[in-house]
């Protein structure tokens, strides 16, 4: 039963992230159709240019997530030196592969996305897209730490204002640049990515502002740090590693996932990617609760209540069970409507609605693992068991689900999902195993 206590700090954290949420997957659909007047080749080969970027998105975000664990429970310790090492290191190791993939992207798209897809087409328009997305890799590291140390400083409404301006920049630029409005050029996949890559930009400059402002008025002190105690290093390492490793093969496992769907034609790849805007949408609509969970629950154990952070643990899996049941529902009564935003042949459109159906069969578990998972059972710094789940979960199930179904068994692509997808309840069940132990309650901040 939550408390009122609870639910003032639930909706103070989790509704600025939630709105954020909602407001970029809505424009993202708006970005989806305007790329669906391009054809399926531009819809396929963005989508799958962007499975790729994800690889650097997860691993940004999983450094972003252990540097959020400290943060969390050195605010909860009223440690600022604690906060001001959880805050740099991070940010360098995520500077360092910022560099990486931009290199990559940059110099080989054509080699990378030839991976993805053998159709001609879908390649070129890919690694078009890919090139200039590069450029805001940087800007997306700087925007991720600085809103997570707002978030951490119950100012969750900041970051959340700079995304949405971000998110009508990027919508506005979108229109111009894709169809060459006005003075501007029809770029078409390469005007998406450089609207993509200006609003990053713009931002990262709101939210840089705002966080120098509200840390001018806390009288805070943030200086960068180039040297740290060896014992935070292990600690931050232990907190770190398992959680990189497990988010990278995970996303590696979404990226085989990606080569599977790509390989089955530029049709069924193209209603493939329909289906992502309304997936961001409905899971959006509980990413401000996985924020919290992980912010929250860490707070109780940093402050050594465990009672408290276990009894708010179970707080949010009622509320993640009941609202990812009741989404699932709208998902599924939405689905022949959607697709009529889409100018794709009817054939793209039905298999689209059977994707979405599917989805919303697992949706239930793909959250729980989002805000279980991501959010509670990390928020004590207890990351090596996430790595396993996700391990067991992609590479145990997933992925060979995938190939079987997609080569062996040669079903369509919406069944191939939704097989290859039932690994989400196979992390569901270790996931509530692992609750229910408490093994993942540990105060780090001491």
């Amino acid at each position: 039963m939550m408390n009122k206590e609870f639910k003032g700090k639930l909706i103070q954290l989790a509704l600025p992230v939630t709105i954020q949420s909602l407001m970029q997957s809505s424009l993202s659909l708006i970005d989806q159709i305007m790329i669906g007047s391009l054809g399926s080749a531009s819809i396929a080969g963005i989508g799958l240019a962007g499975k790729f970027t994800s690889l650097f998105s997860v691993m940004a975000g999983a450094i972003v997530t252990a540097s959020g664990i400290l943060i969390s429970q050195y605010f909860g310790a009223k440690n600022e030196k604690g906060i001001r090492n959880s805050f740099f290191l991070p940010l360098y190791i995520s500077a360092f592969f910022a560099l990486v993939f931009s290199v990559i992207s940059f110099a080989i798209p054509n080699v990378v996305m030839s991976v993805y897809a053998d159709d001609a087409e879908t390649v070129m328009k890919a690694s078009s897209y890919l090139r200039w997305r590069a450029l805001g890799f940087f800007p997306s590291v700087a925007t991720l730490f600085i809103s997570t140390l707002l978030r951490n400083m119950k100012k969750a409404k900041l970051p959340a204002i700079a995304g949405i301006s971000a998110i009508i920049v990027n919508t506005v630029l979108n229109w111009f640049l894709i169809f060459g409005i006005g003075f501007f050029p029809k770029m078409e996949e390469k005007g998406a990515a450089i609207a993509t890559v200006i609003a990053g930009i713009a931002e990262m400059l709101i939210v840089g502002t705002l966080f120098l402002r509200e840390k001018k008025t806390r009288n805070m002190s943030l200086k960068p740090v180039f040297s740290f105690p060896r014992e935070f290093v292990v600690t931050a390492i232990k907190i770190l590693a398992p959680i990189l490793v497990g988010e990278a093969l995970w996303s590696l496992g979404e990226n085989t996932y990606a080569i599977i769907y790509g390989h089955l034609g530029t049709e069924p790849c193209a209603a493939m990617t329909l289906m992502y805007p309304i997936q961001g949408i409905v899971i959006g609509a509980l990413c401000g609760v996985s924020s919290a969970a992980g912010i929250i629950v860490g707070n109780s154990l940093g402050a050594g209540e465990n009672e408290k952070a276990y009894a708010e643990a179970k707080s949010f899996v009622a509320l993640t069970i009941t609202a990812g049941a009741i989404l699932a529902l709208v998902v599924c009564a939405v689905s022949p409507l959607y697709v009529r935003l889409f100018k794709v042949p009817d054939e793209t459109r039905a298999v689209t609605i059977k994707i979405l159906v599917s989805f919303s069969l697992v949706f239930i578990a793909k959250v729980f693992n989002m805000v279980v998972g991501g959010g509670v059972l990390q928020s004590g710094g207890q990351t090596k068991f996430l790595t396993a789940v996700n391990i067991i979960g992609t590479w145990g199930f997933g992925v060979p689900l995938g190939f079987i179904t997609a080569y062996a068994l040669r079903m369509p692509i919406w069944k191939v999902y939704f097989f290859l997808s039932l690994e989400e309840y196979v992390r569901l069940i270790i996931s509530v195993i692992l609750l229910k132990s408490r093994r993942w309650m540990k105060n780090v901040a001491i």
